[in-house]
C-alpha cells in the first residue's frame, strides 16, 4: 500500500470514528487538509464523512454527520453553507448503454454549490448540477440539474418552488 493511501486512510478513520460529533473542528480541518481536500477556515464538520472522489469546501461552513461524495468526479461547496446530515453528492454515472449492458461508459462530473446555500437532510445531488448562491435545497430533495440563486428547490426531481428574498430573513 502506498504512503498516500495509508495516511489518507488514517486520517479518514480518526474523522469518522475517533473525532466524530460536534466537536474537534480544528483537528479534523487539518487532518483532511493533509489528506488534500480544501476545506476553509471556520468550516464544521461533524463526521462521519466519505469521499472517493475530489473535494473543496468553503469557509465557515457546516457539514452535517454522513455526508457522502460517491464517484470520482468533484464537489465544490462555497461560503457559509450548511449541508444537514445525510446529503449525498453522487458524481459519477454512466452514458446508457445497449441493450446487453445498459451501464455504458462511465462519466465523472464537477458539483458546484453556491455561497450561502443550506442543503437539508438527505438531499441528493446528481450529475453536474449547479446549485445557485442563496438557495435552499429541501430535505429529501433530488437535485439532478442547476437550481437558480436564492430559491426554494424541493420534490424528485428537484425544481423552485418559492422565491427567496435575498437579503430577508423569513420567520
Amino acid at each position: 500500500m502506498k504512503l498516500k493511501t495509508l495516511k489518507r486512510r488514517m486520517a479518514h478513520y480518526l474523522v469518522n470514528h475517533i473525532l466524530s460529533g460536534t466537536r474537534f473542528f480544528s483537528a479534523k480541518r487539518r487532518l483532511l487538509r493533509s489528506c488534500g481536500y480544501e476545506i476553509g477556515e471556520g468550516t464544521k464538520i461533524v463526521g462521519p464523512l466519505f469521499c472517493t472522489g475530489a473535494l473543496r469546501i468553503g469557509h465557515d461552513c457546516w457539514i452535517g454527520r454522513n455526508l457522502a461524495i460517491e464517484g470520482n468526479g468533484s464537489v465544490i461547496i462555497g461560503n457559509c453553507c450548511d449541508i444537514a446530515p445525510g446529503v449525498t453528492f453522487f458524481t459519477g454515472g454512466h452514458r446508457i448503454g445497449s441493450a446487453g449492458r445498459r451501464a455504458g461508459k462511465g462519466e465523472s462530473y464537477q458539483i458546484t454549490v453556491g455561497n450561502g446555500v443550506w442543503i437539508g437532510g438527505r438531499a441528493t445531488i446528481l450529475r453536474s448540477a449547479h446549485i445557485g448562491d442563496g438557495s435552499v435545497i429541501a430535505a429529501c430533495a433530488c437535485v439532478v440539474g442547476d437550481i437558480p440563486r436564492s430559491v426554494l428547490a424541493a420534490g424528485v426531481p428537484a425544481k423552485p418552488v418559492k422565491e427567496l428574498d435575498e437579503n430577508a430573513a423569513e420567520d
